[in-house]
């Protein structure tokens, strides 16, 4: 069970920073949103590679600077997410399938 929560919770993470690097990416650098989010250029980093988990009150801040609303930034996590368990469920199902020939 705690295995299953931490898998769920690397999914979501990786999914968020993914999230918030493609926003940025359409128009931003990270010195520029670092700037308008008051935070470092390296903690911007931290958070789009998931060397750090990012916490609500920065990524509202963030969100605003991206003009992305919470709402459409679920949305995109949440499919996200699903691709990816899509993607983990393909590979054991096919590492099912070799190891059984």
């Amino acid at each position: 069970m705690i295995v299953e929560q931490e898998v769920s919770k690397s999914i979501f993470m990786a999914a968020v920073r993914k999230e918030i690097f493609r926003l940025r990416k359409k128009g931003l650098t990270g010195k520029q949103l670092a700037k308008k989010s008051n935070v470092s250029q390296k903690q911007i980093y931290r958070y789009e590679r998931g060397v750090c988990n990012i916490n609500v009150d920065i990524l509202f801040v963030i969100l605003h600077e991206l003009d992305c609303s919470l709402s459409n930034f679920s949305s995109s996590v949440y499919l996200k997410i699903n691709d990816t368990e899509k993607d983990v469920n393909t590979h054991y199902i096919n590492l099912g399938a070799v190891l059984d020939n």
